[in-house]
C-alpha cells in the first residue's frame, strides 16, 4: 500500500512539473522558428533554424524599447525591492521574536492577515501616492513599493526562523557588551545567510513576474519592466509571434540561472515558515 501511494506521489509530481516544463520548452522551440513556419509546425519540432526572433525582440518594435530595456528595468526594480524589503522584513522579524508571547503572537497575526489582501485593491491608492509624489514610471519608486507589498511574508519567514536561534549565543553577546541591535547586526545576520538568501529568492520570484501594480505605474515604454513590456508586445507586433516567443525565453533567462544556483534557500526558506510561535 505504501508502495502504491508512493508511486502515485511520483506520477503527480511528473505530471505536474510536465504541465510546468512543457509550455517553456515549446516557447523556447517556437522562439527560433520564421513566423511560416510557426503556423507549419505549431509544436516547433519542424521549419528552419533562426536568430531573428530575439534580435527583434530584444531591441524592440522600433530599436529603442525591448527586453534589453525591460530586463535593466526590472533588475532595478528587484534589486530596490529586496533592499527594501530585508532593511526593514529582518529587523522587524527579530525584535518580534524578543517581545511577549502574547503580543508576538498578535503581531504575527497582523502581518498573517496582510498576506491574503489582494493585490488588486493597493492598485488605486498606490497610483494616487506615486501619482502626488511624482513616482511615475519610476522603476526604484515601483521597487520600494514591491518591498514593502512583500514585507509580511519576509517577516512571517524570518520570525520563524529567529525564534529558533540559540539563546545561548545572544546571552554571549550581551555578556561581551552589545546591545540587542549590536547583537542582530554582529552575529544573527551573519549566521542567518541561508533564510535570508531563501526569503530573498521568494520575493525576487514575486516582484520579477508582478504585473498588476506596474501596469498603472509604468507607464512610459523606456521604464517599463519585462511584465509589462511583454504584455505591449501583442500590439506592437500586430501578430508576429515569433519576437512574442522570443520575449518570452528571454525574460524567463535570468530567474532560471538564480533559481537553478540557489532553489535549496527556496525550500529551506518555505520550510522555515510552516511553523510560527
Amino acid at each position: 500500500m505504501r508502495r502504491l501511494a508512493a508511486f502515485a506521489k511520483h506520477v503527480l509530481l511528473l505530471l505536474w512539473s510536465a504541465l510546468v516544463v512543457v509550455p517553456f520548452v515549446l516557447i523556447c522551440l517556437l522562439a527560433f522558428r520564421s513566423e511560416k513556419d510557426i503556423y507549419n509546425y505549431p509544436l516547433g519540432l519542424g521549419g528552419s533554424f533562426t536568430l531573428e526572433n530575439f534580435a527583434i525582440a530584444w531591441w524592440g518594435p522600433g530599436g529603442d524599447t525591448g527586453v534589453g530595456i525591460f530586463l535593466a528595468n526590472s533588475a532595478s526594480v528587484a534589486l530596490t525591492a529586496l533592499a527594501t524589503n530585508l532593511a526593514f522584513g529582518a529587523p522587524s522579524a527579530y525584535f518580534i521574536t524578543l517581545l511577549s508571547g502574547k503580543v508576538r503572537r498578535r503581531l504575527i497575526r497582523v502581518f498573517l492577515v496582510a498576506t491574503v489582501v489582494p493585490l488588486v485593491l493597493l492598485v488605486v491608492p498606490y497610483f494616487q501616492l506615486f501619482d502626488f509624489m511624482g513616482g511615475l514610471n519610476n522603476p526604484f519608486a515601483l521597487g520600494f513599493a514591491y518591498g514593502s507589498v512583500a514585507l509580511p511574508t519576509t517577516v512571517l519567514i524570518l520570525t520563524a526562523f529567529f525564534s529558533d536561534f540559540p539563546h545561548e549565543l545572544r546571552e554571549a553577546a550581551s555578556l561581551d557588551g552589545l546591545t540587542a541591535f549590536g547583537t542582530f547586526i554582529r552575529v544573527v545576520l551573519p549566521l542567518s545567510k541561508g533564510a535570508l538568501v531563501g526569503t530573498s529568492l521568494l520575493a525576487l520570484i514575486f516582484v520579477w513576474g508582478e504585473s498588476q501594480l506596474a501596469v498603472p505605474l509604468l507607464q512610459d515604454p523606456t521604464a517599463q519592466t519585462v511584465p509589462v513590456g511583454l504584455l505591449a508586445f501583442r500590439g506592437q507586433f500586430q501578430g508576429q509571434l515569433g519576437p512574442i516567443f522570443a520575449g518570452l525565453s528571454l525574460a524567463a533567462v535570468p530567474i532560471i540561472i538564480v533559481y537553478l544556483i540557489f532553489n535549496r534557500f527556496i525550500a529551506k526558506g518555505i520550510a522555515l515558515g510552516g511553523v510560527f510561535r
